[in-house]
């Protein structure tokens, strides 16, 4: 298919969408009655259940109608009016589908501008949704997340991503707490122990910016930035925010280089949220952050600095992409996520080089996820909340996949140039995907659309194979034995390739199902994917690839990692035998890189689905075998001259031989590091940390649900409970039920109850115990959890790879999905990837085993 004819297809096939989509716009709220101001007032006080409040929405009736439209949620609306002047017109509220909510007039609204009142009240709830509570240290606090359509829980209101607006937010509470918003305090009187914030006017925003934290919050000055700004904590907690504040005006001054703009907004506070459901929120002038990013010691250790570095370039870079520039609707989620985690990778590179962000694969985030069947494009029809958050890790991996490929190929430079271009013309407004791929095609040499179009608007990548006699051709990659629909797409290749023992190059846009291109026969290798920027897997002929590992040194580390990887992937499509696959591993196994050898581990433990009691020991043997020259090498402590990759490494290989290799050594190790981290827990890292504890929990006789549970009581600190609660992983029935019971306990907040309970069950083979707690005391875990982690609890817990544990899940979920939102497609996705695995099992488990065999006969 020539590339013309594939751009006329695209355009029909997003012609006959587009009108789909104008026959049910149920989902939306009306467009001829437009707001252009919200006044919010709310009475909070964080030690009471409820809330109170009013708003005033300026809106615009553009045609006559008899009804107002407007959201909200689990809020009690005591009165709703319009008033024009001096008249007033009554509003009769009733509650319809996609939680809008319809205000019938007796009379007819003529068009005109009027103001749309509404009093209401609320209950708080603890969750992490919306407008809640969260205690920490016997303190309650209030904070909120709103994105994506949380808003209407704290108040009534347009809650619409085109709805972009000014907010003007006044907050009465207790005079004891500090209270916050997006904007600078305008004024702020007290009366009788009562205090009544009045914040300035925002800037134009959608509802799911709108944020307020209200609490007994201590402050933390970030220095050097061009506007006021503070960390805030949890009362006491703000000296643990140093790192985080010094780094701040590094990052965004980064971030206004790149962009050719100045930071956009009044402010910039950040606050440390002790119960937050995801990492952070990108709220206009008010960022959150679950508390473990930003409450830190001084100076933390290499590899612990990464995450908080990359969150805060994350969530800055928001505020151009998603703030300044937002999406029209949640189908173009993906634009806010993809381009915020892109240019938090760029702002990393540019700053902090030794944490080597240059050499991740992005795209190895994505792969999984996007192979399967069930798998919806990055762009789909999106009418609920649920659908928002259907296959959100893709807005961010495949997204941001997909960029830095169109990058690759424009150059960077240019893209930059076409960026700036976007922001410029979209400041404070809405805008779509396709008015980003139009500025891209002035910079660029290709039709960006169109190829854009085959990655975000259907499902999946394709699998490019090379024959000997030079031709190329692409379909669908899948799992052995998966059934899909075929596709093509315009896929860039970047070709390195050996012929008569020259190396050379050249560049193809594949954008039919097959091609020949004569340079490519008869080469003694072919390596399709340059610094591994491509969105794709591919293969070529046995004897090509051998050649290839003869010649591993002309690929650069990015390059060997992404070999290592798609040959896995062909074996698990089962287009490659076992003992291909496991040449390339040995090829790469000694290599000196460390990043190289992390991936080594990644892919031996990619292989845990086919490990069981049967030949666990013998896996423990085969990956001590692979792994001890790195062990030895490497040790448990961290060295002064360690890179980011060889802390990871070391964390790696040491994870593996401490659950499968645990030797008289590697339990010495971890008996000696699991006390040390116990009497000081800075003085052991933390990935480190977590296997040591893990390896006692498994295999020491001493009762480590009690150490592991008291400790984790008597430690607030964010960080320290992460690591414990990763580490509760025990064997013995009672104390998985007694880890499963602490759960649901007081002591684990709401958003990390899912990890406690995962942890918990994870070293089950037989799930029967794990299938009759969760009967048991389903009721209390769902009323506990936020809505997101509930609607997804299928595919964190009822992953298998065994034909008995998919039968208990199947029988769990049958009376359930249907009465949670978003459960039923959770379900689905578990189910096909559970019976996805077990027959990959069933197809591979005998080849497996023999390779074991063979690797081990000679015992370490």
């Amino acid at each position: 298919m020539k590339l013309t004819h594939l751009c006329s297809w695209l355009l029909l096939s997003v012609t006959i969408s587009v009108t789909s989509y104008a026959k049910d716009t149920a989902f939306r709220l009306s467009t001829f009655i437009k707001p252009s101001f919200q006044q919010i007032t709310l009475k909070i006080d964080p030690d009471s259940p409820t809330f109170s409040g009013e708003t005033t929405i300026t809106i615009d009736v553009t045609k006559a109608t008899d009804t107002i439209g407007f959201y909200q949620k689990d809020l009690n609306i005591q009165q709703a009016y319009l008033s024009q002047g001096d008249s007033k017109i009554p509003l009769a509220v009733t509650s319809h589908d996609y939680e809008i909510q319809q205000g019938k007039a007796s009379q007819n609204i003529a068009a005109d501008r009027y103001h749309l009142h509404i009093v209401f009240d609320g209950k708080f709830n603890t969750a992490s949704d919306g407008m809640y509570l969260s205690k920490f240290e016997g303190l309650n606090y209030v904070f909120t997340q709103f994105e994506d359509m949380y808003a209407r829980r704290a108040f009534p209101s347009f809650d619409e991503p085109s709805f972009k607006i000014p907010y003007q937010v006044t907050i009465t509470s207790p005079e004891k707490h500090t209270v916050l918003s997006n904007t600078l305090v305008k004024k702020r009187t007290v009366k009788d122990g009562w205090q009544t914030v009045e914040f300035n006017k925002t800037k134009p925003m959608p509802t799911y910016l709108v944020a307020l934290a209200v609490g007994e919050l201590d402050a933390y000055d970030i220095p050097n930035l061009s506007v006021p700004g503070k960390i805030y904590t949890p009362k006491g907690q703000a000296q643990r925010t140093k790192f985080a504040a010094k780094h701040t005006a590094g990052i965004l001054q980064n971030l206004e280089s790149y962009f050719g703009s100045p930071y956009p907004y009044e402010k910039l506070d950040f606050v440390a949220v002790p119960n937050f459901t995801f990492g952070a929120m990108e709220n206009v002038g008010l960022v959150t952050y679950r508390s473990s990013l930003l409450l830190l010691e001084d100076e933390p250790r290499l590899a612990e600095q990464s995450g908080t570095l990359s969150v805060i370039a994350h969530e800055l870079a928001h505020m151009w992409y998603g703030n300044l520039v937002t999406m029209a609707w949640w189908d173009d989620l993906w634009l806010n996520e993809a381009f915020a985690s892109w240019m938090a990778s760029k702002v990393m590179m540019d700053l902090y080089p030794e944490q080597n962000v240059k050499g991740q694969l992005v795209q190895e985030g994505a792969f999984g996820a996007d192979a399967s069947p069930t798998v919806k494009p990055v762009k789909k029809v999106v009418k609920s909340q649920t659908d928002v958050m259907d296959g959100l890790g893709l807005n961010y991996s495949k997204g941001e996949s997909i960029l830095q490929l169109i990058e690759s190929l424009v150059g960077e430079k240019s893209f930059q140039k076409g960026i700036q271009t976007y922001m410029k013309n979209n400041a404070f407004k809405n805008a779509q995907a396709d008015d980003l791929w139009k500025v891209l095609s002035t910079v660029a040499q290709f039709d960006v659309p169109a190829m854009m179009k085959t990655y975000l608007e259907q499902p999946s990548y394709p699998l490019v194979e090379f024959t000997a006699n030079g031709e190329v051709s692409q379909s669908r990659y899948h799992l052995k034995g998966a059934e899909v629909q075929e596709q093509t797409w315009i896929v860039p290749l970047a070709i390195s390739y050996k012929k008569n023992g020259k190396i050379s190059r050249t560049n193809l846009f594949l954008n039919s199902a097959k091609t020949t291109i004569s340079d490519l026969a008869e080469a003694d290798w072919i390596f399709p994917n340059e610094n591994a920027m491509g969105y794709m897997r591919w293969k070529v002929s046995s004897k090509q690839l051998l050649a290839l590992l003869d010649d591993i040194s002309v690929l650069n580390p990015r390059e060997k990692k992404s070999l290592l990887y798609n040959t896995e992937a062909l074996f698990s499509a089962g287009e490659i035998e076992l003992g291909e696959m496991m040449s390339v591993m040995d090829a790469l196994v000694d290599d000196k890189d460390p990043m190289v050898g992390r991936a080594v581990v990644s892919t031996l433990n990619d292989f845990l689905y086919l490990v069981d009691k049967d030949n666990e020991a013998m896996f423990g043997q085969f990956a001590a075998k692979k792994l001890m020259p790195w062990f030895e090498r490497l040790g448990v402590e961290d060295q002064p001259s360690d890179s980011t990759d060889t802390t990871r490494l070391r964390g790696a290989v040491y994870g593996i031989l401490s659950r499968f290799a645990n030797t008289p050594k590697v339990e010495q190790v971890s008996a000696e590091l699991a006390n040390k981290y116990l009497k000081d827990p800075t003085s052991v890292p933390r990935s480190i940390a977590t296997r040591a504890l893990r390896n006692m929990a498994r295999f020491s006789d001493q009762d480590w649900y009690t150490i592991l549970r008291d400790f984790y009581v008597a430690n607030t600190d964010a960080n320290i409970r992460g690591t414990v609660s990763r580490a509760m992983i025990f064997t013995d029935e009672q104390q998985i039920v007694k880890t499963l019971d602490f759960a649901l306990s007081d002591h684990v907040s709401p958003a990390n109850a899912i990890t406690n309970v995962y942890a918990a069950k994870s070293s089950l083979d037989d799930q029967t115990l794990f299938y009759a707690w969760l009967d048991k005391n389903f009721e209390a875990l769902s009323k506990k959890m936020p809505a997101y982690h509930i609607a997804r609890m299928p595919e964190y817990f009822s992953t298998s790879c065994d034909a008995a544990n998919i039968k208990l899940a199947e029988k769990f979920y049958a009376d359930k999905k249907a009465n949670f939102e978003g459960m039923a497609r959770s379900y689905d996705i578990a189910i096909y990837s559970a019976k996805q695995c077990l027959s990959l099992k069933e197809a591979n488990q005998a080849n497996f085993n023999l390779y074991l065999q063979q690797a081990t006969q000679n015992e370490y």
